[in-house]
């Protein structure tokens, strides 16, 4: 396997297996697990409705809108470039093209605006809070809906960031599959830690995604297909 991207929704966990061209989907508990064959090679996956996802491919330029519930494909549209990830948030689509340029688009994939990316390099993305979130290798960008950066994040410890997911409160999470990590950067930038290591079973991580109702965090790894589920609690100073 080769697990890419991931959401919780409700008590269902999906994700996407690149190698095996599918959507591995199960209870929160690991349970009743099930598949969904796709005839490309899945890579990034974001929540629209409770029972419904986009998922992108890297390569072969294509969204597919599905149906987890009834395991069902309801539409399929092409877009510009390569898919360098994507987020759902206000009725529309925010696909990361080529890792260079945002475009924003309806769920029939048409582009109603673009937004220039930060670097010409980004890795993936999350909109949340009238922000978009993007990430590279070694730094974090906050901007505005516009493109106007905000707020830009980079440490020395950084090598290799893969993909984003931010709380209820704005502070950004990130997997760093080089250094078996996930850092955490406050919503102002301020501060930052490694909130998982090694020691919490992580190896090459690389999809994240943060229930924000039930402030729980989920983390997989790229290859072992092991895929870790963590309640984030707030320490009080």
């Amino acid at each position: 396997m080769s697990i890419t991207s991931c959401i919780k929704t409700g008590n269902t966990l999906v994700f996407t297996d690149c190698n095996n061209n599918r959507l591995i989907i199960c209870n929160s508990d690991g349970s009743d697990i099930d598949h969904i064959p796709l005839y490309y090679k899945p890579r990034f996956i974001t929540e629209i409705y409770s029972n419904t996802v986009a998922v992108s491919s890297l390569y072969d330029r294509t969204i597919q809108i599905i149906n987890i519930s009834t395991r069902s494909i309801t539409s399929t549209f092409n877009i510009s470039g390569n898919c360098y990830g994507i987020s759902y948030n206000d009725n529309n689509l925010y696909v990361d093209i080529d890792g260079s340029i945002i475009h924003v688009m309806d769920l029939t994939g048409k582009v109603i605006r673009t937004i220039p990316a930060p670097t010409d390099d980004i890795h993936d993305i999350t909109v949340d809070r009238d922000r978009l979130v993007c990430i590279d290798n070694k730094s974090i960008y906050c901007c505005s809906l516009d493109g106007k950066v905000m707020l830009k994040f980079e440490k020395d410890k950084f090598q290799d960031l893969t993909c984003v997911t931010t709380d209820k409160e704005g502070n950004v999470y990130g997997t760093d599959e080089w250094t078996h990590t996930v850092i955490v950067v406050s919503d102002d930038g301020k501060h930052h830690k490694q909130l998982l290591t090694e020691s919490d079973g992580l190896d090459e991580p690389r999809g994240i995604y943060f229930d924000k109702k039930e402030n729980v965090l989920l983390v997989c790894n790229n290859m072992d297909g092991n895929a870790f589920l963590f309640d984030v609690i707030k320490k009080l100073t």
